[in-house]
């Protein structure tokens, strides 16, 4: 089952089964919204996710518009994410790196934002991997931090775009949205 849009379809059944919920909820945003799509249902099973990093993957390698030195995940959501996307590309005879934006700097140990740094140069870009998108608020934070030790991000790639002003949001910060889905696909 390696045709894309099979992939899609696949992946596309189970978040309407099995990830999206239509009842009162807030959002990591502090929004209340009357659905929640929780794709840590599927991204955390071995086979869901191996769906899922074929299809990010495909999306990055065939936008042509895509510049970056490494992908990052947005914790927690974006860490399953990447891993399936780094295992595709090798797969794909062409290998990713990945670093992790931490929301805050640790207090022990080098005390990073983004590890492991040996993967970037100061102004990389980085491409910004996020399971779900409302407000853009968590790619927005990881922004600032890239911005604060001197890395860039112009592009971000989720599986789900809520469509509730995120991919608006993240343009007026200089970050274009890259969806698999969006709202419109799942909630009919």
């Amino acid at each position: 089952m390696d045709d894309v849009k099979d992939l899609k379809s696949t992946v596309l059944n189970a978040i309407k089964t099995l990830c999206y919920e239509k009842k009162e909820f807030t959002l990591a945003s502090g929004k209340k919204s009357d659905f929640y799509i929780d794709l840590r249902r599927i991204s955390f099973d071995g086979e869901y996710l191996y769906m899922i990093g074929k299809l990010l993957y495909d999306e990055i390698k065939n936008a042509e518009d895509l510049k970056f030195s490494v992908i990052a995940g947005v914790p927690v959501g974006g860490m399953p994410l990447i891993s399936a996307m780094l295992v595709t590309s090798f797969l794909d005879g062409n290998p990713l790196k990945s670093v992790v934006i931490r929301k805050e700097k640790k207090e022990y140990g080098k005390g990073n934002l983004i590890e492991p740094v040996q993967f970037l140069s100061k102004g990389a870009n980085i491409l910004i991997i996020e399971d779900v998108v409302t407000t853009g608020g968590s790619i927005l934070k990881a922004l600032k931090n890239a911005r604060d030790e001197g890395y860039k991000i112009t592009d971000a790639v989720c599986i789900v775009d809520r469509q509730e002003g995120g991919a608006e949001f993240l343009k007026e910060n200089g970050i274009k949205l890259h969806s698999i889905f969006t709202k419109a696909d799942i909630v009919v």
